[in-house]
């Protein structure tokens, strides 16, 4: 049902020119969205496509080479204030977007669309969003994937799709320089990467099994632990219990920055969270632990990436219940996480 769009029958490829793509999630969803990126350059070769997110994402976002402007709506911030949310609308519809597409499921994106005067609006049908729209898709997943081809469903009723369901990310040369000048270690070993803490606790792995994985690799490798700067102290209790041979790294970088040393790394060995799906679409190897959540939807889809999960009957429980022990991570052994890890590394 559609109270304030009239939904149009066809929409002439040649009228659009300017696309807006509203994304309003987190950094791994960001980087999960490249095919619809991807795929409205391939049907709109001569439009710009620009894309709304939120700011902790937008870096990340502006390393996508099929996004030729970020703009960025600070929900908490900036435009936390009904005024100001107006202000936001009104500089949106002064850059006259004939077509905007909203890829969350949350209608927040949807109203910002209508609100902005855009003609076209194409986005999920969950949370009553449709009422804002001109067209809507499913927000079903009838078909268990990967969450980046779930992405394209959203364009379904625009009849436009790609083949390439890879992920990218370019890293900017200005992010390299100031990295290496934040991060020194030996170049003569491979650079490894440990990112153990998840968006929720359920999601990380054990201190000894970190702790186990670092010894082993030892001074063979250059380790280095990173994460957010919250995160600190996880990261100090992983290295003490490893003999503080690691480097941490705890909010000292740019999110670019954080792209420009994975992109150096020789492997990433992570559980699901953000930098895991960044250095997917950089081509850099990982080990990826997973319990809670579903691999076969969030995982790596690299051809040396490698994924370790145990699959007991409680999981994916997505983080939800009562769980004292997290089995599905506990149970991963660290022998396993080194032999894993090691194998990459002799490639």
């Amino acid at each position: 049902m559609l109270l304030f769009g009239v939904c149009l029958m066809e929409i002439d490829s040649a009228e659009i020119k300017k696309v807006l793509v509203i994304n309003l999630a987190f950094i791994g969803d960001v980087v999960l969205s490249t095919p619809v990126i991807r795929a409205l350059k391939e049907a709109y070769p001569s439009a710009t496509v620009d894309m709304l997110t939120v700011p902790v994402a937008a870096p990340i976002a502006r390393l996508n080479p099929y996004v030729d402007t970020v703009l960025e709506y600070d929900k908490r911030g900036k435009h936390k204030k009904f005024g100001d949310l107006l202000k936001l609308a009104i500089f949106l519809r002064k850059r006259h977007y004939d077509l905007a597409i909203t890829a969350n499921f949350a209608p927040r994106g949807a109203m910002l669309a209508w609100g902005s005067g855009i003609r076209h609006r194409v986005g999920y049908d969950a949370q009553h969003a449709g009422v804002f729209l001109t067209r809507t898709s499913s927000a079903k997943r009838p078909v268990k994937r990967h969450e980046a081809e779930n992405h394209l469903d959203v364009l379904k009723p625009l009849g436009i799709s790609t083949a390439d369901t890879s992920l990218v990310l370019e890293v900017d040369p200005r992010d390299v320089f100031s990295m290496r000048d934040k991060v020194i270690w030996d170049r003569s070993k491979k650079l490894v990467l440990i990112c153990p803490c998840g968006s929720y606790s359920k999601k990380s792995w054990t201190v000894d099994g970190y702790a186990a994985l670092i010894t082993a690799l030892g001074p063979q490798q250059e380790c280095f632990l990173i994460g957010s700067k919250a995160e600190a102290p996880q990261l100090a209790a992983i290295n003490e219990a490893a003999g503080n041979v690691a480097g941490i790294l705890a909010g000292t970088l740019t999110l670019g920055e954080l792209a420009a040393l994975i992109d150096e790394a020789a492997v990433l060995v992570t559980v699901d969270t953000g930098p895991m799906h960044i250095a997917n679409a950089l081509k850099t190897p990982v080990v990826a632990l997973f319990g809670p959540t579903d691999p076969k939807g969030w995982g790596p889809r690299g051809e040396r990436d490698i994924v370790i999960s145990k699959n007991v009957e409680c999981s994916p429980c997505w983080g939800k219940g009562e769980c004292s022990f997290n089995r599905c991570l506990a149970e991963i052994p660290a022998d396993e996480v080194v032999v894993a890890t090691k194998k990459i590394l002799e490639e």
